[in-house]
């Protein structure tokens, strides 16, 4: 795992996130997902140092997976200074996902599923 990712599980989740200054986003993922991988691997890279980074392994923290009602990994939840944003979603290179992030943060926050 990057230095960059920070991991979460269902008992850290919510104090973690609301403790958090700035944006952040979350990746929910398993190991044996093979575009989890890539995603894991690139987004270090492809993101500013003010973002921060969490990762949730579904298999072991299946109740995020239930609360977020997720059906395709990898998926991403975008916070911004703690609360719940939206859910994002974006095209795998670096272009999309910064075009993607500034379109998502520009918008109104959402509830969270």
């Amino acid at each position: 795992m990057s230095d960059r990712w920070q991991p979460l599980d269902e008992f850290g989740f919510d104090s973690a996130l609301a403790r958090q200054a700035g944006v952040s986003l979350v990746m929910f993922g398993q190991p044996h997902c093979g575009a989890c991988r890539g995603w894991h691997a690139q987004l270090p890279h492809w993101l500013a140092a003010d973002f921060t980074l969490f990762y949730v392994d579904v298999a072991v923290a299946t109740a995020l997976a239930r609360r977020f009602e997720l059906f395709h990994l990898p998926a991403f939840a975008l916070y911004r200074d703690g609360v719940f944003h939206c859910l994002w979603r974006s095209a795998f290179s670096r272009g999309e996902v910064g075009r993607t992030l500034a379109i998502a943060l520009a918008a109104p926050a959402q509830e969270e599923p």
